[in-house]
């Protein structure tokens, strides 16, 4: 600590080109701010200051000190500031930005989250749409597949499978189909990208959009393509807990499920040399909480 403080001496002396003045910044006397000084260029055995009866200017050693004690008293203020943050209650507002069916995840532990933050405000954005989250002022977003985004920081959330699913009523009428070939002879629930006519690609374990063709039913929510083969519209391919309960109570059916693929959840901030203690407190929540073992 001793080190440190002869440090902040000497950028103080640097900046000012004034040992007194660099005395009285820091409380000292400019008799006790000399002799500090003295005694590191003693210690590394170099001059660091030019010395005149009207200031004071930096030698090349103080040059070369100089830039590299700027370094050090930044991540020194950096880490001080890192450890306030660590301290600081979360308060205000966060913004979590997720899909749409996002909420089938996030909600049933957003009260447990409540209670241990009271302080926070809750504002979600439910949207299919990707944005850039410090333009939209989002704090942290859930995202799935790859990441493109080079600016954000993230952190792996879990895991889930897309699977292929359809009504009971649908499968006696249509019949299940045993391989990939028979699913392009089947009414197809689709998935369509908003603002667009893009249909998202089924995923079929190396076989991507194995089905082609057209839909016989598109939805720019997947709550739509939930209903629809509920509904008995066609197959559809959609994350397992989204299909989890109608699995369950037996109102969907599942098959070809060797050819379900894996897909990744992320969580998803700006990247700040240390994110805001609402951030962190939202993060540490999630990460083992959410998605917390292998997809079912």
């Amino acid at each position: 600590m001793e080190s440190l403080g002869t440090l902040s001496l000497f950028l103080a002396a640097a900046e000012d080109r004034s040992f007194t003045g660099a005395a009285r910044r820091l409380g000292l006397s400019p008799s006790a701010a000399g002799k500090a000084i003295a005694r590191l260029e003693a210690r590394l055995g170099v001059v660091l200051f030019r010395r005149t009866t009207r200031a004071v200017s930096l030698t090349e050693e103080g040059e070369l000190l100089f830039e590299r004690a700027r370094l050090i008293r930044d991540e020194w203020r950096e880490a001080e500031a890192l450890l306030a943050a660590a301290k600081a209650a979360p308060r205000g507002r966060l913004r979590i930005a997720l899909p749409a069916i996002g909420h089938r995840l996030l909600t049933p532990h957003l009260p447990a989250f409540a209670s241990l933050y009271p302080q926070l405000e809750l504002d979600l954005d439910q949207d299919d749409r990707l944005v850039d989250l410090p333009a939209a002022r989002i704090d942290v977003a859930i995202r799935s597949g790859r990441l493109e985004d080079s600016t954000c920081r993230s952190r792996r959330l879990g895991a889930f499978r897309f699977v292929l699913c359809a009504a009971p009523g649908y499968v006696a009428r249509r019949g299940a189909p045993q391989n990939l070939e028979d699913l392009k002879a089947h009414a197809r629930i689709r998935f369509r990208h908003p603002g667009s006519e893009r249909l998202q690609p089924w995923r079929l374990a190396g076989h991507d959009d194995a089905a082609g063709g057209r839909a016989a039913f598109a939805s720019t929510n997947m709550e739509g393509v939930l209903s629809a083969a509920l509904a008995g519209l066609g197959v559809a391919q959609m994350p397992d807990f989204l299909a989890a309960e109608g699995l369950a109570s037996g109102a969907l059916v599942a098959f070809l499920e060797d050819h379900a693929p894996t897909e990744t959840f992320w969580l998803v901030w700006p990247q700040l040399s240390h994110p805001a203690p609402k951030v962190r407190a939202f993060i540490d929540f999630c990460v083992g909480r959410i998605l917390p073992g292998e997809p079912c």
